[in-house]
């Protein structure tokens, strides 16, 4: 199976290409596409965006009308990824359903929502901070109550104790270590990124 992996940005696109070869199984393969930001669901899902909107949202609808008929079911799926930030999480996730009614025929695709940001893969994950930034100062994160909406990359900062914000870099160093844990009592404790996993390898057709 062939997963297309559609995101919002570079720092996602950095994060799979390094992570996803250590999780999803060898006899499947990957391709992420990155887009300029989150965007917005267009109000007339049915039409074209506007060229100058080349963010995730923006793009969806048409990208899935187009994967619906170009994709072989046999062999392809979609796997939408896309931050949370202030906007209601099952509200949300209903639109992006709803999008699918909009394709004739409808790809294999599911979505997934980083609750906050997918920062908050990192902060699951204390072990991998520590390996990819062995400056970090974990106390940071001693209250984070997992997948809470608290400014999720800015947390993610001053942990790592970054100057700046370089979320393309945080998500290079992080690849290489983030757990593919996502059960049992060692797994990442982040719902999102569980619910992440689950999703890819749902769509390549392994036991979840």
């Amino acid at each position: 199976m062939r997963i297309h992996f559609l995101v919002e940005g570079k720092s996602e696109e950095a994060l799979l290409k390094t992570w996803l070869p250590r999780f999803l199984p060898k006899a499947h393969t990957f391709k992420v596409i990155p887009h300029r930001g989150k965007g917005k669901i267009p109000k007339n899902p049915s039409v074209e965006p506007e060229p100058r909107h080349q963010g995730l949202l923006d793009q969806l609808p048409a990208k899935l009308r187009a994967y619906g008929k170009a994709l072989d079911p046999d062999t392809d799926r979609i796997l939408v990824l896309v931050d949370l930030d202030d906007e209601d999480c099952p509200e949300l996730k209903d639109r992006l359903n709803s999008l699918l009614g909009y394709c004739h025929p409808a790809p294999t695709a599911l979505f997934r929502i980083a609750i906050e940001e997918t920062e908050a893969f990192y902060l699951g994950d204390p072990t991998a901070i520590k390996k990819a930034f062995p400056k970090a100062r974990l106390n940071k994160i001693d209250t984070y109550r997992q997948d809470s909406i608290c400014g999720t990359w800015e947390l993610f900062q001053k942990t790592i104790g970054a100057k700046s914000e370089d979320k393309v870099e945080w998500a290079r160093r992080m690849g290489p270590y983030l757990t593919t844990r996502w059960q049992g009592r060692a797994a990442n404790p982040s719902h999102s990124f569980q619910q992440f996993c689950r999703a890819i390898l749902r769509l390549a057709g392994e036991p979840v």
